[in-house]
């Protein structure tokens, strides 16, 4: 059996003050201590137990009881993992992909092939190198991200949220892609772009499938153009940099500058190479960290309850991430280095908060007049 056992402390009130406060107000705060009941039934009203509630009045103290079986327990453990997330996540970014292909290849015979005035590109010519030294920096922002994977302990709950954040991101992108096309950016968009032919299912199909198998990358000299609003590039290398700079340990955080320098270089390069118009890595920039510190500050609610009280929960991607986060600790993970297959058979110091949420106990205070408790 658990127990959350939750105790009025005493105010600091003078004496001869307590006839003058209200019955609430002499009990200041409560003090509770949960474990991985807090989210299980988030609708329960505990003021008024029923006889058969788990919360219980006992000598002024109440006392919320689980069970805690042996069956629970091997259910919990078995579902921790979650493939039915990894297979739902999985399709999520592929599909979120292949809208953006299928959407490029529809386009490309509608897009005009006179580019549009730009602030930068009145002030720097087109340089070509610039373009092989973006994808560089695309590449660097990746590998630091996969480093980062290999060596942290929650590196599957990193790997979950940095997949949800671009899918959504890429949802978004083959949006903004359909309702509006833009010229290509470059200088001689003719000898750039591939010709114009009339619409065919045939064509259609073809050019989706060759995206799809080349996952999106085009030759330089022979692309489907109208592919810029809002960058690609800057997306993924906004979200590796942020998640490299949340999820490194304090004890290296100032490695993060490596990620931030590789990003801010590569976004330069994206505009001066004319990849892409400024505006496309701007709102690139600022999607990218809409997306990632929303799911973030939705995830640092310390209870289940109060982030679906919260205005974010209103917003229909925080509902996925609700169910994405159904078996993970309320609140910011703990940085920690865990090399894999490195002791392997030892027991670490620290519980895992994505895979053994039973030993978490966790304390928090409460208004006391306050008649809903997180269990």
């Amino acid at each position: 059996m658990r127990e959350i056992m939750i105790r009025a402390v005493a105010p600091t009130t003078s004496t001869h003050l307590l006839p003058l406060l209200s019955p609430a107000a002499k009990m200041t705060s409560d003090t509770i201590t949960t474990d991985d009941s807090v989210c299980e039934e988030t609708g329960t009203n505990s003021t008024n137990p029923s006889p058969n509630h788990p919360a219980i009045m006992e000598d002024g103290v109440r006392t919320i009881r689980g069970t805690n079986t042996t069956n629970s327990t091997s259910e919990s453990s078995s579902n921790t993992f979650g493939w039915h997330k990894c297979i739902f996540l999985f399709f999520y970014l592929f599909f979120a992909g292949m809208s953006n292909w299928a959407v490029l290849a529809y386009t490309h015979d509608y897009v005009p092939r006179e580019a549009l005035p730009d602030l930068i590109f009145s002030l720097v010519d087109e340089r070509a190198w610039a373009s092989i030294i973006g994808d560089i920096c695309v590449a660097l922002c990746i590998v630091f991200l996969a480093l980062l994977l290999v060596v942290h302990k929650h590196r599957g709950t990193i790997l979950r949220r940095v997949v949800f954040c671009a899918g959504t991101l890429y949802w978004m992108r083959s949006v903004t892609l359909a309702v509006t096309q833009l010229p290509s950016s470059y200088t001689e968009n003719e000898k750039k772009c591939r010709e114009r032919v009339n619409s065919q299912i045939s064509v259609f199909l073809d050019r989706l499938i060759e995206q799809t198998i080349r996952f999106g990358f085009q030759s330089k000299n022979a692309m489907l153009c109208g592919d810029l609003l809002f960058s690609g590039h800057t997306l993924v290398m906004v979200t590796c940099s942020l998640s490299v700079a949340y999820y490194l340990p304090r004890s290296v955080k100032s490695l993060q500058w490596l990620s931030h320098i590789s990003c801010f270089i590569g976004m330069i390069c994206m505009i001066i190479s004319r990849t892409h118009y400024t505006i496309d890595v701007v709102i690139a920039y600022w999607l990218s960290n809409f997306v990632f510190r929303v799911y973030h500050a939705f995830c640092e609610v310390d209870m289940c309850m109060e982030r679906q009280k919260s205005i974010l929960y209103s917003w229909w991607p925080c509902r996925i991430v609700d169910w994405l986060e159904e078996n993970q600790i309320p609140g910011r993970l703990e940085n920690h280095i865990n090399l894999p297959f490195y002791k392997k058979h030892q027991k670490s110091s620290m519980p895992d908060s994505s895979t053994d949420i039973r030993q978490h106990h966790k304390q928090v205070s409460i208004s006391s007049s306050s008649s809903t408790y997180p269990c």
